[in-house]
């Protein structure tokens, strides 16, 4: 049977760690035989870690993680496979994003500053985080700072605490979304419109870690489906089993592709290992055939 990791990052996302030969080293100690590199936006990887994996017997899958919005207004990731990342469209969407994501950082800083007693030194942070994404260091920074230490809620995320594990990412998705007061719109291409651009450069569009925003929503889902997904990202180390098992079956129930991923980035998710998945996977053989025959199929 061929293990496999079908979402991962390199620093080539300003959130992930490691070059592609470095990813490609470790995919071969975990002897997974078939991998995707998927960056935020990004394809400025995918070639050298192409070339890379041909060195080592590994197939190397082309892949983005698109930043889009819902029809519901939510920020929602999708997973593009196999497709002329070439294309002009691909190739610039990258820059216009962060460039929106940069002036969002400041704003839900502002807005940090408005809800908690708290000191942010914003151009020393972005200072330091160089080319990383400044949101983890500044979260690191200000759960650690002694003077915060009375903020109720940042308990859960400071070292030892249950949503600590990665703490800026679990505050992110508990703290920022839509409704919160720390919620900042960044405006993102359409999920439908994306999904139509992935399919019209050959590729299949999947629905990444849909995690809380589409558990047993099937309102959503179904929406998710109009849209033209072609499957679910079902088993990620953001779902727990329960998830996990609900997204498996109702992808299975509508006749989507059932893909697995880790999210691996590297020091910033540190508990997160490339091959994991997080919980054990029935049918993985059949899983990956699926999905390796559709993107074939497409292409």
């Amino acid at each position: 049977m061929k293990n496999f990791d079908l979402h991962m990052h390199s620093n080539y996302s300003k959130d992930g760690e490691l070059t592609p030969k470095e990813l490609i080293a470790i995919a071969k100690e975990k002897e997974l035989e078939v991998i995707a590199l998927s960056d935020h936006d990004c394809m400025l990887g995918i070639d050298e870690m192409i070339e890379e994996g041909k060195k080592e017997g590994i197939r190397v899958i082309p892949a983005i993680e698109f930043s889009t919005l819902f029809e519901n207004g939510s920020d929602c990731h999708l997973l593009g496979y196999n497709f002329d990342y070439k294309q002009e469209y691909f190739q610039t969407i990258g820059a216009v994003l962060q460039k929106r994501m940069d002036e969002a950082f400041h704003v839900r800083v502002e807005k940090l500053r408005a809800m908690y007693p708290v000191h942010i030194d914003e151009e020393q942070v972005l200072k330091d985080a160089g080319n990383e994404n400044p949101w983890f260091l500044m979260c690191e920074r200000m759960f650690n700072d002694p003077a915060h230490a009375d903020i109720e809620d940042f308990k859960d995320y400071r070292k030892g605490g249950k949503r600590s594990d990665p703490a800026p990412v679990n505050f992110f998705w508990d703290k920022c979304q839509k409704g919160s007061p720390l919620y900042v719109h960044v405006e993102m291409p359409s999920f439908k419109e994306t999904v139509k651009k992935i399919h019209d450069a050959g590729g299949i569009a999947v629905l990444a870690h849909p995690f809380r925003t589409f558990y047993h929503n099937e309102e959503l889902l179904e929406k998710a489906i109009e849209c033209g997904i072609d499957g679910i990202e079902a088993y990620s180390n953001y779902h727990d089993e329960e998830m996990n098992r609900y997204y498996a079956d109702y992808a299975k129930k509508h006749g989507l592709l059932i893909t697995c991923g880790s999210d691996f980035h590297g020091k910033l998710k540190p508990s997160i290992e490339m091959g994991n998945y997080g919980s054990h996977v029935d049918g993985k053989e059949e899983i990956l055939q699926n999905f390796l025959h559709a993107i074939d199929k497409e292409r």
